[in-house]
């Protein structure tokens, strides 16, 4: 399988080096777009319809072609994949439950191919859907099995949060839920999912939960065990303009794997914080320190370790990293992403999401927050 990367700030400059891949004999099949909200959709859509190459799309919250980091443009993976391998699933959770719109996907995919893989992405209305992410991997989960392969990262709309949305050659959707699934028999797909965060202090547990919103730890009102963690205390007026979007969770599962919760709020009458994802009374988890600059290294080993040990190379690569990581790393993100394709060497394209979908080291496939999940892909001979 050849793969080809195009990147731009626009519809003309993705049409010119559009017109620069397609020599030589090279005729893609699929292409995977991710693109700032800011950018024409319909344009690229009907620019890549033309050539006849079919279409997995999702707005971003930055793109990434090879280790470069884009604000506003537009990144494109060409692969000429044998379109028997693959299909590209596309469905509407308008007025439906989004999880059995996930489910009635994921049993239309298993008729498809009998060993389907899965990437994943997802858009919203509003931004308080973002955990909409999670339902989904759970029911993709549910009904082709723990085992199953599942990459990718909820639809982006560059931090306006707001609306994001996905895409195929025929439909554009702020409700929308996309699969390119993949047939594992002839396209290896393996990746992984790192965060780089390093927790600190015991262990704690949640005692009190209502849907996304701890309100004990360890039998003590959530806003005050965190203040204290923090070494702060706070007047209700400061509450106002805390930011606790820097506090993490690094929440503990049973199969010893663990997966990082952002914190989102507090509430002071109720003395809670929300987070990004599920939780539930008897959850453990320990705080944990946003990533520093030694996590880049250990990428790179990580990515060269993978190679030596499950796939010595490849022709693609995909990636998915949370959009906290730029704010975190900054200019170094581009190091970050250089770390990994450097190993395999070949095309990358990817987007900052909002929330990532992986398995995770040693455990099940799980919605991550501040989390980068890289995929190779390898057509098999």
């Amino acid at each position: 399988m050849v793969a080809k990367s195009i990147k731009g700030k626009s519809t003309e400059e993705i049409s010119k080096g559009l017109s620069e891949c397609l020599t030589n004999g090279f005729k893609p099949t699929l292409a995977l777009v991710f693109l700032s909200v800011k950018q024409d959709i319909k344009a690229i859509v009907n620019l890549l319809s033309q050539h006849s190459i079919q279409i997995f799309g999702a707005t971003s919250g930055g793109e990434i072609a090879g280790s470069e980091v884009s604000e506003g443009g537009i990144s494109i993976l060409l692969l000429d994949m044998d379109i028997a391998n693959f299909r590209i699933l596309h469905d509407d959770y308008t007025g439906s439950d989004v999880m059995e719109v996930a489910r009635a996907m994921t049993e239309q995919a298993l008729t498809i191919f009998s060993r389907p893989a899965f990437l994943l992405s997802n858009s919203i209305e509003k931004p308080e859907d973002i955990e909409l992410g999670e339902k989904i991997v759970q029911s993709v989960s549910h009904v082709a099995g723990n085992n199953i392969t599942i990459w990718g990262g909820g639809a982006g709309d560059d931090l306006m949060f707001k609306e994001t949305f996905v895409f195929n050659n025929t439909n554009i959707t702020n409700k929308g839920i996309l699969m390119l699934v993949l047939n594992e028999d002839k396209i290896l797909v393996k990746g992984r999912a790192a965060s780089g965060m390093k927790p600190i202090g015991t262990e704690k547990v949640i005692t009190k939960s209502e849907g996304s919103w701890i309100l004990e730890i360890d039998n003590q009102p959530a806003s005050d065990l965190v203040m204290k963690y923090m070494g702060e205390s706070l007047s209700p007026e400061d509450f106002k303009n805390f930011n606790i979007k820097d506090i993490f969770l690094s929440l503990l599962r049973d199969d010893s794997s663990s997966i990082i919760r952002s914190t989102l709020g507090f509430n002071m009458d109720t003395r809670g914080i929300t987070v990004s994802g599920k939780i539930k009374p008897g959850d453990k988890f320990r705080f944990t320190f946003l990533p520093d600059f030694d996590v880049l290294t250990e990428v790179s080993e990580n990515a060269k370790q993978f190679q030596q040990t499950e796939m010595h190379d490849a022709d693609a690569l995909v990636m998915f990293s949370c959009v906290g990581r730029i704010d975190a790393f900054g200019p170094m993100t581009s190091k970050e992403l250089d770390g990994i394709q450097s190993v395999f060497n070949v095309p990358m394209a990817g987007f900052f999401s909002y929330g990532e979908y992986g398995r995770a080291t040693g455990g099940s496939n799980e919605f991550h927050n501040m989390t980068c999940c890289w995929v190779a892909l390898k057509e098999k001979k």
